[in-house]
Parts: structure tokens; C-alpha cells; sequence
């Protein structure tokens, strides 16, 4: 009995951290997305834009020295695509 709970309880952890991991795909995606095209990432790395509905974001991505990422997202009142977005998302991978 123990044994099938403490399984259960693994399987549990292995799947939410996939999960999470997912979701912060997802999120990176949506940041580097909302910087518009390929060719305007750079150019609107860091700078405040007008949403396409009201409000404003600043997506900032910036590459550390050790090999690491950070994404930064300030949403005000966002609004496109039929969503709302509202507050600041933080990312970083690797160092």
C-alpha cells in the first residue's frame, strides 16, 4: 500500500513539473511574440509599446555573459487578442 502511494505521489510530481516547464515555454513564447516580428525584435527589445487594444507593454530579453536568459514582461492593462494582461512575468534559464 505504501509503496502504490508513494508512486502515485511521484508520478504526480514528474507531471506537474511538466507541466510547469510547458507553461513556461508557453509564457517565453507569448513574450517574444508581443516584440513583433523577427526583424523588430531588437529594435523593440526593452521599449514600451502600445498594446493593439489600450495599454502597454515592455518586453525586455537580455543574454547573460554565463550563458543564461532573462525575460522580462511589464504588462498595464494590456489589451489584445481578446485577453487582458496586467502585472510583470519574470524568466530566467541558466545562469
Amino acid at each position: 500500500m505504501k509503496t502504490t502511494i508513494v508512486a502515485v505521489v511521484l508520478v504526480c510530481l514528474v507531471f506537474g513539473a511538466a507541466i510547469a516547464y510547458d507553461d513556461t515555454r508557453v509564457k517565453i513564447q507569448e513574450m517574444v511574440n508581443d516584440l513583433g516580428p523577427p526583424q523588430e525584435r531588437a529594435k523593440n527589445n526593452g521599449k514600451v509599446q502600445n498594446c493593439m487594444d489600450g495599454g502597454t507593454k515592455k518586453i525586455t530579453i537580455k543574454k547573460s555573459k554565463g550563458g543564461g536568459t532573462s525575460y522580462e514582461g511589464v504588462y498595464k492593462n494590456c489589451r489584445e487578442f481578446s485577453s487582458q494582461r496586467e502585472g510583470n512575468v519574470v524568466i530566467t534559464l541558466g545562469r
